[in-house]
């Protein structure tokens, strides 16, 4: 069974959140902007930091690799915009998946203490993208964004995202309709999180 059945099997016509995670295997996910009638969004932290710069550190070996990882899941998941940070750690996570599909990402400036001005942003590159039409969109946000753009978008609390948390991927189907209802599948990709027993939330 595909993230996608599984999806259209749980989920009604209500916000719902599926609490299980689900595994995505090696051939990646199908196409969802052709199997659903509105737009899917895919929502991701950025991969394993390094420690090359504090300010703004790139990837380390597990991060790249997890990028890598990230192209190869959503290789058929029909990914037309990629929305990024102007951190480097989010855009070298999509860049994999960009060079594979041909995107140039969006790239968002975050400022730091105004997490509800970068939301908005988030969401209105959405909306521009939904209105382009190119299919599926890729958001790679930071532990303390992915959950509250993931709200944003589905109206489904997620909680807080741990330091060590880098395996979740958030799969958010927008209704056509503009007002229409979200639907929200919860899912693993890469390598799994190490079982550090911390609990953050």
């Amino acid at each position: 069974m595909t993230i996608f059945q599984i999806l259209r099997t749980h989920v009604g016509a209500v916000v719902v959140s599926v609490a299980f995670a689900v595994a995505i295997p090696a051939a990646g996910l199908p196409a969802f902007a052709q199997a659903a009638a509105g737009t899917t969004v895919i929502v991701v932290r950025h991969a394993e930091k390094g420690d090359d710069d504090a300010a703004d550190p790139t990837l380390s070996s597990a991060g790249a690799k997890r990028a890598e990882a990230l192209a190869v899941a959503l290789a058929d998941s029909g990914v037309g915009s990629i929305i990024t940070t102007h951190l480097k750690r989010t855009q070298i996570t999509a860049a994999p998946l960009a060079k594979r599909n041909g995107v140039k990402p969006t790239v968002l400036t975050v400022k730091r203490g105004d997490a509800a001005g970068h939301i908005s942003d988030v969401t209105a590159a959405v909306e521009a993208a939904r209105i382009e039409q190119k299919g599926a969109i890729l958001i790679v946000g930071h532990s303390n964004t992915v959950p509250l753009i993931v709200k944003a978008l589905s109206g489904v609390a997620v909680g807080n995202m741990c330091d060590w948390q880098h395996a979740d991927l958030f799969v958010v189907t927008l209704s056509a309709a503009v007002k229409g209802p979200a639907q929200l599948v919860r899912a693993k990709y890469g390598d799994a999180d190490p079982a550090t027993g911390a609990d953050c939330r």
